[in-house]
C-alpha cells in the first residue's frame, strides 16, 4: 500500500488535532487500527559518506513533541551532520526540505540511539540508547550507554540522565539494570541486555527490553519492562532529573503465548505512552532471512503493571495489524487518533509502491486507530 497525504492536507490535519486536547474515557484499550499512508523520510542529503563507507539512515526513534518531529539514527555520522534530526509536519515527506540536525555534542556522544520517549504533559523529552555494549576496562563504548533529556523546546541544552550533574553518559545506570534482570541462569546480575523501549508517565520512566542473555551472540529476544520512579530536581535556575533506586520488574510478556500464529523472533522494539488515550503501545518486530515486519500491541496501565499480556492490535477485517517489509522500531502519537512509526529497515532496499529506499531514507507508516475495547480502569 502506498498512501500520500498531499503536505497542505497534512499541515491542516496536524494543526487542527494540535489544539484539542481530548482524552479517552479511562478502562479502555485501542484494539483496531488501519494504516493511511506510508512514505520515505529524507535523512541527510545523498551520498553522505563517512571514512569512505556510505552511511544509511537507519532511523530508529522518533517523538512529536507538540511542534516537531525529532528522529534518531542509530548510526555514527560525519562532521556537519548529526544522528539526531527535526522536521516540522509540513516537511515530513519532502525530499526538498532539509532536516535541522542537532548537532551539540552530547548528540554526537551518544551511541546507537534506540528509543525517544517523553512525560504526558510533554514537559520533557528523553532520548535512550541501547546499553548493548561494554568494554571491559576502558571507556570507549561509555557512549552506548546514555539518556539524554530536555525541555520541551529547548533540544539546543540536552542533560545526561546522571546521578550528578557532571557525568558524560548513563553508565550508572547500567548495573542496576543488569541486576534487575538477573534470572537463576545468571544469578546476581544479567551480562547482556538491550534496551529498546523507552517510556515515560508522570512519574516513572519505563524500559522495554528487546535482548538479554550471555553476551550479543547467545541471548534470547524478550519483551520485558523495567520502571524506576523519577523526581525534579530544581537548583539554580535549572530542573534536573533524578531517579530513585526502584527498579523493578514490572511485566514480562510472553509474545508467542499471546498468539501463537505470529512469527517466533519477534520481540520488543519500541514502548510508549499514549496521553490522549492513556494507555501504552508496543511494538514488536523481526528481521529473519531476509524477511522485515513489526507488530502493534496496546495494554492499560492497570495490566500492564500487573504483568498482564498485551492485545494485539487488528485490522477492522480482524488481521494483525503489522508493516511488512519494513521494521518498525518506534511510535509516536500525533493525536488523539493517530500514531507515526519509524522503520530502521538496516541497509535493505525496502519498497513503498513503486519507490525504492535510498540509503539516505527511512520509511514512516502513519495509523490510525479505529475503536477502543472496555477494560479494566486505568492506573
Amino acid at each position: 500500500m502506498n498512501y500520500r497525504l498531499p503536505v497542505l492536507v497534512l499541515t491542516t490535519l496536524f494543526v487542527a488535532c494540535g489544539c484539542k486536547t481530548a482524552r479517552f474515557p479511562a478502562g479502555t484499550v485501542s484494539t483496531t487500527a488501519t494504516i493511511t499512508e506510508e512514505e520515505f523520510l529524507n535523512c541527510y542529503p545523498s551520498g553522505t559518506s563517512l571514512n569512505g563507507q556510505t552511511v544509511w539512515c537507519e532511523a530508529s526513534a522518533v517523538v512529536y513533541d507538540g511542534k516537531n518531529l525529532f528522529f534518531a539514527n542509530d548510526k555514527d555520522m560525519p562532521s556537519g551532520l548529526s544522528p539526531v534530526f527535526t522536521k516540522t509536519p509540513a516537511t515530513l515527506g519532502d525530499s526538498t526540505r532539509t532536516p535541522t540536525y542537532l548537532t551539540q555534542a552530547a548528540f554526537s556522544a551518544g551511541r546507537k540511539y534506540e528509543d525517544f520517549a517523553q512525560t504526558p504533559d510533554r514537559r520533557f523529552v528523553f532520548l535512550s540508547t541501547g546499553f548493548d555494549r561494554v568494554k571491559p576496562g576502558s571507556h570507549d563504548w561509555d557512549g552506548y550507554n546514555t539518556i539524554l533529556y530536555w525541555r520541551s523546546g529547548d533540544e539546543q541544552n540536552p542533560y545526561v540522565l546522571a546521578p550528578d550533574d557532571t557525568s558524560r553518559t548513563s553508565m550508572a545506570y547500567r548495573q542496576r539494570i543488569a541486576q534487575v534482570l538477573a534470572t537463576t541462569e545468571f544469578p546476581g546480575a544479567i551480562p547482556y541486555f538491550k534496551v529498546e523501549g523507552l517510556a515515560a508517565t508522570d512519574k516513572q520512566l519505563l524500559f522495554g527490553i528487546r535482548e538479554e542473555g550471555k553476551s550479543y551472540e547467545s541471548f534470547k529476544y524478550r519483551a520485558k519492562i523495567i520502571s524506576v520512579s523519577y523526581r525534579i530536581e530544581k537548583s539554580a535556575g535549572s530542573e534536573r532529573i533524578r531517579l530513585a533506586d526502584d527498579w523493578k520488574i514490572i511485566n514480562d510478556f510472553d509474545i508467542a503465548k499471546a498468539d501463537s500464529t505470529l512469527p517466533k523472533s519477534l520481540a520488543l522494539s519500541s514502548l510508549e505512552y499514549d496521553p490522549y488515550r492513556r494507555q501504552f503501545w508496543m511494538l514488536t518486530s523481526l528481521e529473519s532471512n531476509g524477511v522485515l515486519d513489526a507488530y502493534l500491541w496496546a495494554i492499560t496501565s492497570d495490566d500492564l503493571y500487573t504483568n498482564k499480556p498485551f492485545t494485539l492490535v487488528r485490522t477492522p477485517q480482524g488481521q494483525p495489524l503489522h508493516t511488512p517489509g519494513h521494521k518498525a522500531e518506534d511510535l509516536t502519537p500525533l493525536d488523539a487518533n493517530r500514531l507515526l512509526l519509524i522503520s530502521d529497515d538496516d541497509r535493505t532496499r525496502t519498497t513503498i509502491g513503486i519507490q525504492t529506499r535510498q540509503p539516505n531514507q527511512a520509511a514512516y507508516t502513519i495509523i490510525t486507530v479505529l475503536s477502543q475495547r472496555n477494560r479494566t480502569s486505568l492506573k
